[in-house]
């Protein structure tokens, strides 16, 4: 009932595995174990991942070592073996080999008389044969290749086994010789002695024939470890090299490139190219969480900016709508006032007169205020498009439109430029100019003789562009707060102004990427300096 049980469930798992149904899920079950493998491997960290690649590499090197130390160890008992058994082998036959010459030369002493003496003869031979015999039997047990399994296994794998018969022969020959020699010394003639020591002779050369090829084959079997040791380290180093490759591949197509895409990316949202889109990746390492981090940030991004640049519009639009009402009535009570100033100018009240041009004064200081409020606005929100223009005509073209136009003394201004071309956007550079010649007239009008000098050099690759007076100068402590948006370090009475202008300059220079410097001390002059990037020289 077992036999018959084993047979139909045999029959069942053929018909299954030869179904149509099992052809097909085979592929879908290999397609699917292949994407549980990449999909658990995606979900590796970046650390992780590395690990792995690193491991096999210590792994291979590992066994690169094992396999070398192991074929290091076969080729020292290779060595070992033959320091052993075949050196002395060769050279315990060489000495059998001597004694049997002792022997057949004894014997031809005895047939020439050279020795006359029987006793002496049968001495010399039953030494010679005793040493003989001794030294045949440490062969066979010490040095023959039976006697030693990793001789003789090795002889099996080379199909070798005939050495060993032959030296067993061989061993066999000159035992039996030696001992109907030993036995039969006293009966013997010369000739039978000579006959019996010729065989051990002949068997002794082939001892020695047989235990030479053995050399061979051992040293053929050094030759192919040495060789199999080679072909396991250049294989091991093929696998290693390719295990390096890929691990490579693996960085620069999982972590190099992806960072550098990123990178692109985001130096294009750095830029306000706000369009751009980071990468989708599928991994869930440490690459894929960096490109959802900051795809979720330029999504906000992008929500923050369109809520400012709503919101911007709004209060642009604000502005110019407040500025316009205010201006309306400002324009009346300017127009009024002077009016009134003019009916008031021969007759009335000096004090009446006098409130009257307080208010006319305070309506056009208003109006200069707004006027360079809208300027700022504007400035704020213009893009500069730059490019190369002549600096030195520029300002040449700006003192001759200041100098004509002003109705008090015009100071001493020196312009000593060492350059021409400037990269920039003209009109807001001629602004941020103007601004400060305007503060340096009017801040040095009082002096006896007003001095300003415009000069420019081009140091470490930037164009500075300075503008030095010899005014009242301030404590550069002060610094930070003139450069504020409707900051003054004086009154409207003692010096005419708006508060707006070093804004501006300010402003000016951190749209071409540059910076405004300031060296003072009271009652010593300032000295404005315009510092362009590398890209403006």
């Amino acid at each position: 009932m077992g036999d018959r049980t084993r047979i139909t469930l045999k029959r069942i798992a053929v018909t299954i595995d030869t179904s149509p149904l099992a052809h097909n899920l085979s592929p879908w079950y290999r397609s699917a174990m292949n994407r549980s493998l990449t999909g658990w491997f995606r979900h590796l960290s970046i650390g992780q991942k590395l690990l792995i690649s690193f491991g096999l590499i210590f792994s291979l090197l590992a066994l690169s070592l094992t396999a070398l130390l192991f074929y290091l160890a076969k080729i020292n008992s290779y060595v070992d073996r033959h320091k052993r058994i075949t050196v002395p082998a060769i050279v315990t036959a060489a000495n059998m080999r001597r004694e049997a010459y002792d022997i057949k030369l004894a014997l031809h002493s005895s047939t020439e008389r050279i020795s006359s003496e029987p006793s002496e003869l049968r001495s010399r031979l039953e030494r010679h044969t005793s040493e003989l015999s001794r030294t045949l039997s440490l062969y066979k047990g010490t040095h023959a290749a039976r006697t030693h399994p990793v001789l003789y296994g090795m002889l099996t794998d080379h199909d070798r086994l005939d050495l060993a018969e032959q030296e067993d022969r061989a061993i066999e020959d000159i035992g039996e010789a030696l001992r109907t020699l030993a036995t039969q010394l006293d009966q013997l003639k010369t000739a039978d002695a000579d006959r019996l020591t010729t065989r051990v002779t002949q068997g002794l050369d082939q001892l020695m024939d047989a235990h030479t090829q053995i050399d061979i084959e051992m040293k053929h079997e050094g030759d192919r470890l040495v060789g199999r040791a080679r072909l396991t380290a250049l294989s091991l180093a093929l696998l290693l090299g390719v295990v390096i490759a890929v691990t490579y591949a693996l960085a620069a197509t999982r972590i190099a490139r992806p960072l550098r895409a990123l990178a692109a990316t985001a130096d294009r949202v750095a830029h306000h190219d706000l369009s751009a889109q980071f990468p989708a990746w599928p991994s869930r390492d440490e690459v894929g969480t960096l490109a959802g981090s900051l795809t979720t940030m330029l999504e906000s991004l992008r929500e923050h900016s369109t809520s400012l640049f709503r919101k911007t519009k709004e209060l642009e639009a604000f502005t110019y709508s407040i500025a316009h009402d205010l201006k309306g009535p400002l324009r009346e009570i300017e127009g009024f006032s002077s009016l009134l100033e003019k009916q008031f100018s021969e007759t009335g009240d000096h004090e009446v007169r006098h409130h009257i041009g307080v208010i006319r004064q305070s309506a056009l200081r208003l109006t200069h205020m707004i006027d360079a409020l809208l300027k700022y606005s504007r400035l704020e929100q213009q893009a500069l498009p730059k490019q190369w223009f002549n600096v030195r005509e520029m300002i040449t073209s700006l003192l001759n439109d200041r100098m004509s136009s002003t109705q008090q003394a015009a100071p001493a201004i020196h312009v000593e430029l060492t350059f021409d071309d400037l990269y920039g956007e003209p009109v807001s550079i001629r602004q941020a100019v103007a601004n400060l010649l305007d503060n340096a007239v009017k801040f040095s009008r009082n002096r006896p003789k007003p001095d300003i000098r415009i000069d420019g050099m081009r140091n470490n690759g930037e164009c500075i562009v300075r503008i030095t007076d010899n005014g009242i100068g301030f404590d550069v402590a002060q610094t930070d707060k003139i450069f504020g948006l409707f900051e003054r370090l004086h009154g409207p009475h003692e010096y005419e102004g708006t508060g707006v202008g070093l804004a501006i300059v300010r402003l000016v220079m951190d749209k071409h990427g540059g910076r405004v410097t300031v060296e003072s001390a009271p009652e010593r002059g300032s000295t404005f300096s315009l510092v362009f990037p590398q890209g403006a020289s």
